[in-house]
């Protein structure tokens, strides 16, 4: 289930990878131009979203918990998103104009700009230690019976005592 919601939830984080640094592109342009800094309100506000991104994309590609699929996918769909920039630029058109950051992120996925992103994004997927959940509260049949016999007991007269593990 863990893969399932991991394939969805990877299917949402590439349009926000992508429209959010196209968001972000314009305004570092602007700010740049201008002669501003990063100290201002506007450089500081365009450069705390870039963080939060960031800080996204990292949770999911590190998570130990968290299932390959969700970065791998969105890695995938970051791909192709720059290859059909690429080869057919007239499907950037039809992407309506009000959606923020889409003038930025088309400009960026024609230029290539997500594809190391996407590479390091799809390389969780081919970890083999990451599709397999452990159980932490598992006992393999070998542990099962050990101490079983180092606990105390009653005996049939009343009297306490120790039995030792005779295995």
């Amino acid at each position: 289930m863990r893969h399932v919601v991991g394939f969805f939830v990877g299917l949402l984080l590439a349009p926000v990878v992508a429209l959010g640094v196209g968001w972000a592109q314009p305004r570092l342009a602007a700010l740049n131009g201008a002669g501003g800094t990063f100290a201002d309100t506007a450089g500081a506000i365009t450069v705390a979203g870039l963080g939060a991104l960031a800080l996204v994309v990292a949770v999911t590609l590190v998570g130990p918990r968290l299932t390959p699929m969700l970065p791998g996918i969105a890695g995938l769909t970051l791909m192709a998103a720059s290859a059909v920039a690429v080869l057919r630029p007239g499907l950037a058109d039809r992407v309506p104009s009000w959606v923020p950051g889409q003038e930025g992120a088309v400009q960026l996925l024609g230029l290539g700009v997500f594809l190391p992103l996407a590479v390091l994004m799809v390389a969780p997927m081919l970890v083999p230690s990451r599709w397999v959940r452990e159980d932490q509260g598992s006992v393999s049949p070998d542990e099962y019976f050990d101490g079983l016999y180092d606990e105390d007991y009653e005996d049939g007269d009343g009297s306490r005592s120790r039995r030792r593990n005779m295995a």
